[in-house]
């Protein structure tokens, strides 16, 4: 014991290497696809304001009106942490998902970016929404009679948080980053159906899936995020297509709109047996060989 003591007193003085507090929170669980409790870290987070490096929960319909949420916490047999009210649970249960979302995005390379308000009203549209010219999310419940609320679906809220990495493309070709948001939320749910989870009633005819084959006359975006999907699931290397994908929209120029562009950008990244697959799954996914990095 004598010899613990010094070490205890010289971590105290120091400040120590403490962990930070396990958090309960409401959250979708990856195998079965339902809304489960489970215990999750979110270090740097004020956890009764809701804030942090993934967000800014703010209760209301406007920035100027809005009112910073006061949750108070107890801590659970467990050691975890959870917040005595269930708004408050929900509300933290929000935040892991952007938090998580977040860290899928840094680790595909994306800009560590600013958190940004995220306004919680019952009148706000079903899930989490961003909003560019303001700069911040909403956040509404439901939609009702959905498996799985819109705002914790890990793939439809990091296809939100990839919207706001990609607002700068946005301007110039909305059609490439929305591809390209679509496809970053199919890898972090490690599901191209991700969006049928949060629709009322499934998505029996597969609309929403985007490893289905495309009919004639479908959205850029759906053909890219189609085609990036393919190559990734072939590739079996999700977050390195993730990180070739943003990657590319850095480098996308400000000429016309064509998914070829951006796929010819992630084949450039590319040598020899890899650049072969990618060429030959965009090919067949764009029905099409004008893909320059693709000869």
């Amino acid at each position: 014991m004598r010899r613990v003591l010094p070490f205890l007193a010289l971590a105290a003085a120091c400040g120590g290497t403490a962990l930070p507090d396990r958090v309960a929170v409401l959250g979708m669980d990856r195998l079965s696809g339902e809304l489960l409790g489970k215990e999750v870290e979110l270090p740097g987070t004020d956890l009764g304001a809701v804030r942090g490096p993934a967000a800014m929960m703010m209760l209301g319909i406007s920035t100027e009106s809005a009112r910073v949420p006061d949750c108070a916490m107890r801590r659970k047999v467990s050691g975890a942490l959870v917040a005595r009210t269930l708004p408050c649970v929900s509300l933290l249960g929000h935040y892991a998902a952007m938090d998580r979302a977040r860290q899928f995005l840094l680790a595909a390379g994306a800009e560590a970016l600013l958190p940004a308000p995220v306004l919680v009203d019952e009148s706000a549209a079903p899930g989490l929404r961003y909003d560019a010219r303001a700069d911040l999310f909403t956040l509404g419940q439901g939609p009702r009679g959905a498996r799985v609320p819109l705002a914790l679906n890990p793939g439809a809220v990091t296809r939100e948080l990839a919207r706001r990495q990609l607002r700068g493309l946005a301007a110039v070709h909305p059609e490439e980053a929305e591809g390209i948001a679509l496809f970053l939320g199919a890898v972090a749910a490690g599901d191209p159906g991700y969006l049928a989870n949060s629709e009322p009633g499934g998505n029996p005819t597969g609309e929403l899936d985007l490893s289905r084959p495309l009919a004639a006359g479908e959205p850029a975006s759906a053909v890219l995020a189609g085609a990036l999907w393919a190559w990734a699931d072939a590739s079996g290397d999700l977050t390195g297509a993730s990180r070739a994908a943003l990657a590319a929209s850095r480098a996308l120029g400000a000429g016309a709109e064509d998914p070829a562009a951006v796929l010819s950008l992630v084949a450039a990244q590319l040598d020899g047996a890899e650049r072969d697959q990618a060429c030959a799954v965009f090919r067949a996914r764009l029905h099409a060989v004008g893909i320059s990095a693709c000869p």
